[in-house]
């Protein structure tokens, strides 16, 4: 699998951070947790960046790495539906997803 190169990477990160912190899961940020609470779990979506080709693939992308990160449950990819329809939506508006499904 191709690898996000560095230059891209720094674009990508505050996208996916946005999104993330937006969708918060348990509520961390908002109870005024570090604004860094998940910056692991950031960073491994980014990783999977090449993977996202669709609504589909960011919410897996989401899935698989909240559910390695915490647990299944609430982590399906169904659960991650709404935050993966928003990331691929934003990955796309920032043209690192082009609309006929191309990275």
């Amino acid at each position: 699998m191709k690898t996000v190169d560095r230059k891209r990477w720094k674009r990508i990160e505050p996208i996916v951070r946005q999104v993330i912190h937006e969708w918060d899961p348990y509520g961390l940020i908002a109870m005024g947790c570090p604004a860094d609470e998940f910056d692991q779990e950031i960073l491994s979506v980014v990783g999977q960046m090449e993977r996202i080709k669709s609504n589909m693939d960011a919410a897996q992308a989401l899935s698989r790495v909240f559910s390695s990160a915490f647990e299944r449950k609430g982590f399906t990819s169904e659960d991650c539906r709404e935050p993966g329809e928003k990331l691929f939506n934003a990955l796309r508006d920032a043209r690192f997803i082009e609309d006929g499904g191309s990275a």
